[in-house]
């Protein structure tokens, strides 16, 4: 860094601001709209900001994985059981990493995209597995979220899987949707800070 400055965000955390000022506009469009009953078309945006929410946190986890993994190489649990998974895929993988490094290490980052584009990383337990990946050292306890942060993204979580997979239309209202956007915000912000202070 110049200066010698330390960074202060994971490329992975830039992408996830600029998608979460997306649902964040959808509550900024909600919030101008006139007195009374709103309008259908209305009441989808703060479904829209809980669906775009979860949504931005789902792409940030696999792109901050990817982003640290193949450059750091973390010694973790989780991470020590999907490199197995990945090997039995490509046993070649290993072999290339070792003889060619700089070849290798691209190899393995598509392995492993490939290989994170099939998992899901919605709700709780997914944050915490993201962070087992990356070798944080993550309880929803230490990251003084608030109450029940986990419980909350499960419920958030739950909101948009019946919009996404089910077609239905919750009654969200614009704060439920707002405090969404928030929570999965500081969630973003805990995970990049611990990426940073590890690896940045």
């Amino acid at each position: 860094m110049p200066g010698g400055q330390p960074r202060k965000f994971c490329e992975a955390y830039i992408v996830f601001r600029s998608n979460l000022d997306r649902a964040r506009a959808f509550l900024r469009l909600h919030a101008t709209r006139q007195k009374g009953a709103p309008s259908v078309d209305e009441r989808e945006l703060p479904r829209g900001a809980v669906e775009f929410a979860i949504g931005a946190l789902d792409a940030f986890l696999h792109d901050l994985t990817l982003e640290i993994v193949p450059q750091f190489g973390p010694s973790s649990p989780e991470l020590a059981a999907s490199l197995r998974e990945i090997a039995k895929q490509d046993p070649s993988l290993a072999l290339l990493v070792a003889l060619r490094p700089d070849e290798g290490r691209e190899e393995f980052k598509r392995a492993l995209d490939d290989w994170l584009s099939v998992k899901s990383f919605y709700g709780p337990e997914a944050v915490v597995r993201a962070a087992g990946y990356i070798g944080a050292a993550f309880t929803w306890d230490d990251m003084a979220l608030g109450a029940t942060p986990a419980q909350e993204l499960s419920r958030f979580t739950d909101m948009r899987h019946v919009i996404v997979h089910r077609g239905k239309k919750p009654n969200i209202v614009r704060q439920t949707a707002q405090d969404c956007v928030d929570l999965v915000g500081r969630i973003g912000e805990a995970l990049n800070a611990e990426a940073v202070k590890h690896y940045h």
